[in-house]
């Protein structure tokens, strides 16, 4: 019988988990302190979302909302999807992101953002598949 797959707002004691998903999305390691840390400074404007299998962390999803200078509304923005790769296909990633637009929906922000890599074919299928569209182009510049 398969284990039913539990999503939820992440909390401090998630954070081990948390660092251990983002270590492997990364590839940089990431420790429970630093997680701890990161989380505690995003409260109010960025919430993961943290799937759960028996109990084991297997994907989460980062969405920001903040105030937007153009509009009465917030803009919302998903920073992080990541599902560890033997969990993946199994409808973890569409759940995580359904969740996060339904949390910025009841924040009241109208459309959900986010940015995948040009060369991330896989993400852009997949965000295709669900309904987001090319909408701008992102550019930066390192300050250090």
């Amino acid at each position: 019988m398969e284990e039913s797959l539990v999503i939820r707002p992440a909390t401090a004691a998630d954070a081990p988990a948390v660092a251990a998903l983002l270590t492997d999305f990364n590839g940089e390691p990431t420790d429970a302190a630093a997680s701890a840390r990161r989380m505690a400074a995003m409260e109010g404007t960025e919430t993961v979302l943290l799937a759960l299998r028996g109990g084991a962390a297997v994907g989460l999803c980062s969405l920001r909302v903040v105030p937007f200078l153009s509009a009465d509304h917030p803009y919302a923005e998903v920073t992080e999807l990541y599902v560890a790769p033997q969990h993946r296909r199994q409808g973890i990633a569409r759940r995580l992101m359904a969740e996060a637009e339904a949390l910025a929906r009841a924040k009241g922000a109208p459309a959900v953002y986010l940015l995948t890599g040009f060369r991330n074919e896989t993400a852009q299928a997949f965000y295709r598949s669900i309904g987001y569209g090319d909408y701008a182009l992102a550019m930066r510049r390192r300050l250090v």
